[in-house]
């Protein structure tokens, strides 16, 4: 199932049967877990195959804000696909030693994610959680508590472990355009405060969704909605349309 929902009063409903939940404060859920990172840790590179080691690889890369295309980022994620598939730890994942291009990359990035210690307990412990995608847990990333980096890796790599649909309220903080395979997939329940906090290409995927609901928008972000929800300009349904989810 995927949903999008828009403005500073967005209500976002849980689906039934398991979810990921992430977000600054969790709701109480009957039968649902809490995953606290003052608590817990996971391994996210256990049962490590290419193709987790490749979505592992480009999440891990989007942290940081460099352009994506460029020749210093390409071969780093090269070679991070390659050490992700060659450890069994992030604490033993080992670069090439400065040997190729790419390599100082690969090396400051692991260092600087590690060099938290928020991050180096909860992803280098032994597992003490476990993420059935038939579960509903909720995911507590308190962001004033952890700050924005550590909320942003533990929520990108939440992501990245969890195999059911993911529930994000913030979605314009923690959304990548590499999570667009989620929409693809069916997994997706997104709230935006605005649309202009996703990337162009994001933005469209988002929008392409079937199901989305406006409430509390901005007056350009109504506009956008009314006119995919086919709404011509000007017509009475657009404009009820527009008003409804700006909140008048």
């Amino acid at each position: 199932m995927n949903q999008l929902y828009v403005g500073f009063s967005k209500q976002i409903e849980l689906p039934k049967g398991g979810f990921l939940f992430i977000d600054d404060e969790v709701r109480e859920i009957p039968r649902s877990r809490v995953f606290d990172p003052m608590l817990h840790s996971f391994n996210p590179l256990a049962d490590i195959d290419y193709k987790k080691a490749r979505e592992l690889a480009d999440v891990l890369y989007t942290v940081y804000p460099q352009g994506e295309n460029t020749l210093t980022v390409r071969n780093g994620k090269r070679l991070l696909l390659g050490a992700l598939l060659g450890a069994n730890r992030l604490d033993r994942v080992q670069g090439g030693f400065g040997r190729n291009p790419g390599d100082d990359e690969v090396s400051g990035l692991m260092g600087d994610i590690l060099a938290s210690p928020v991050l180096r307990r909860v992803l280098c412990n032994p597992t003490n959680f476990s993420f059935n995608p038939n579960s509903k847990i909720m995911a507590k990333l308190d962001r004033a508590v952890l700050g924005d980096f550590d909320a942003l890796v533990l929520g990108l790599l939440l992501m990245a472990q969890f195999k059911g649909q993911v529930v994000v309220p913030d979605f314009g903080f923690y959304g990548r355009d590499a999570h667009m395979s989620l929409i693809r997939q069916g997994r997706l329940v997104a709230g935006v405060n605005t649309l202009v906090e996703l990337s162009p290409k994001l933005r469209q995927a988002v929008l392409l969704m079937p199901e989305k609901i406006g409430s509390g928008t901005t007056a350009d972000d109504a506009e956008t909605l009314a006119i995919y929800a086919g709404h011509t300009r000007a017509t009475v349904a657009y404009n009820d349309y527009v008003k409804g989810a700006i909140g008048l």
